[in-house]
């Protein structure tokens, strides 16, 4: 199969699904607008892609093609912060559903991502359907000089294997990570006039001359070369859908000053079927910020959104209600002279799973979502492998007492979840740990009771997600004989509301106890 990328030109589809791809152009030379193309014909022939977004720019693909825009904005199709990644990766890769991941308006990019390809790669490790990942701005996350982002860098290496294609876009090449641009046996590239850049790329072009025209290319004009084509000079074929990488004009407004009526009238024209506000009574812990407090602290923080333009405008402001669950956990702790059972109480999410802590508000004290899941054995292994660093399955075994064939099943599991890797010497794998993440220690996860009481309030009351057998799971692999005794479903008030600017929009979040502005993975 071919695609069309200029008015005569096509490309090998397979070649560049599969492969290893650069598109690279200095600003204005048409980087983005071919980018856009690709995905164009990517989306006309059902092919599935993902493009990370960094600037917002590619949702106009939506104008013709069905693409899922998932983004912070309240336009998205899906939201970022609000998402099960697991079950996204397997629907894009098995219906190969075209995404625009969005992270042009998100807080740590980084992580997000890497958590969204973690589960690409690792679905995709059993399914093998090809599928393209399109990273725009690689130089943010590959960058020569600081950490590529791990699961890029194990994409860009292994991903071909399990039928994931790579495409990396930078208008400064010269900042990408050599061990990742010299692997793209394709390359789609334009103007460059640095030095700095037009070195980097040296090594793509064995005519000397057509190196040399780099710097006096027109905008839209690209050397396509590698497996998907003879090396040719095209110029990129027009636009179907609207391109919105365009550099913007100045152009006069008018600051509006909204009073506060105005702002509670604006408020109060929504209505249950648009908020899933309605009389909720539960048990939790009670706000201590009024509603005209949180107005009053939103009104502030939107100050700094106004700059030249329109004034932001406050919308949507209602309290939501995030699950919890509060656990006495029993553990045996061992002295000199004899073991004694003692008890804590540590709080979980109920959405994410998170270890949490409530102590000076809602915040996360350990990160163990992508544990959850997983049995006691798997995560028996991933501990060993965490703190040995480097081992084999033999010495794996032999520290838990366990069979080589048992390990071997776990460690499958643990490869799949991206949660570790390993590199051959000789005949033997060594297992090495893919993730940061690490256990959290029982005294690191013991706080103070927090008092809840009956609450009686107009709020949104969001589902429990977590499973409580996942956790439970959890729990017995920090030590021996840890268990979870008891569990109580409780809810945490937070007040939501939609800031609105010019055409962009925003949902923030404030801890309706400490008044604090905090943000969500999910």
């Amino acid at each position: 199969m071919n695609i069309l990328i200029s008015e005569d030109v096509t490309i090998d589809a397979e070649k560049l699904v599969t492969g290893r791809t650069c598109v690279i152009g200095q600003s204005g030379s048409g980087k983005s607008y071919t980018v856009a193309v690709i995905c164009e014909e990517l989306a006309k022939n059902n092919i599935g892609f993902c493009i990370i977004d960094t600037e917002g720019e590619y949702f106009s693909l939506k104008e013709k093609y069905p693409v899922l825009w998932i983004g912070s904005e309240e336009k998205c199709d899906l939201n970022i912060d609000d998402l099960d990644y697991k079950k996204l990766a397997k629907k894009a890769l098995t219906k190969s559903i075209p995404l625009i991941f969005d992270v042009s308006e998100v807080e740590k990019p980084k992580e997000k991502i890497s958590k969204f390809l973690k589960e690409l790669y690792t679905v995709n490790s059993k399914l093998k359907h090809p599928y393209l990942i399109i990273v725009e701005e690689a130089d943010k996350f590959a960058p020569q000089k600081g950490n590529v982002l791990p699961i890029l860098d194990e994409i860009s290496r292994r991903g071909r294997k399990r039928g994931i294609g790579l495409i990396i876009a930078s208008q400064r090449p010269a900042l990408v990570n050599k061990n990742i641009l010299s692997q793209c046996g394709n390359q789609i590239i334009g103007k460059l006039t640095i030095q700095n850049d037009i070195d980097s790329v040296k090594i793509f072009f064995s005519n000397k001359k057509n190196l040399e025209l780099l710097p006096h290319l027109k905008a839209g004009q690209f050397f396509v070369q590698g497996e998907i084509s003879i090396p040719k000079l095209v110029m990129i074929r027009k636009r179907e859908t609207t391109h919105k990488a365009i550099t913007p004009k100045l152009k006069k407004r008018l600051v509006k000053t909204i009073n506060l009526e105005e702002l509670e009238t604006e408020l109060k024209k929504k209505n249950k079927e648009e908020t899933g506000v309605e009389e909720v009574f539960t048990i939790g812990i009670k706000p201590q910020i009024s509603f005209n407090e949180a107005l009053q602290k939103i009104k502030k923080k939107t100050k700094r959104f106004r700059f030249f333009g329109k004034e932001a405008l406050i919308s949507n402001l209602h309290i939501v209600l995030r699950p919890v669950f509060i656990c006495d956990i029993k553990y045996l702790k061992k002295k000199l002279m004899e073991h004694t059972f003692l008890t804590i109480h540590s709080y979980f999410d109920g959405i994410t799973g998170n270890i949490i802590s409530l102590d000076k508000g809602f915040s996360v004290l350990a990160k163990i979502d992508e544990f959850l899941g997983l049995d006691t054995n798997d995560l028996e292994v991933f501990k060993i492998i965490s703190s040995k660093r480097k081992v084999t399955t033999t010495e794996i075994a032999y520290l838990l007492k366990r069979s080589p064939e048992s390990v071997r099943i776990s460690l499958k599991k643990l490869i799949r979840r991206g949660l570790i890797t390993y590199k051959k010497i000789g005949r033997n794998r060594i297992y090495l740990p893919f993730t940061k993440l690490r256990f959290p220690t029982i005294k690191k996860i013991s706080k103070k009771l927090i008092e809840t009481s009956r609450l009686k309030l107009n709020a949104k009351k969001l589902d429990f997600k977590a499973s409580l057998k996942d956790l439970i799971a959890f729990v017995r692999s920090l030590g021996d004989k840890v268990e979870i005794i008891s569990e109580k479903k409780v809810y945490y008030p937070f007040y939501t509301a939609l800031i609105i600017k010019n055409k962009s929009e925003r949902r923030i979040f404030m801890d309706a106890v400490t008044g604090k502005f905090v943000k969500f993975s999910q």
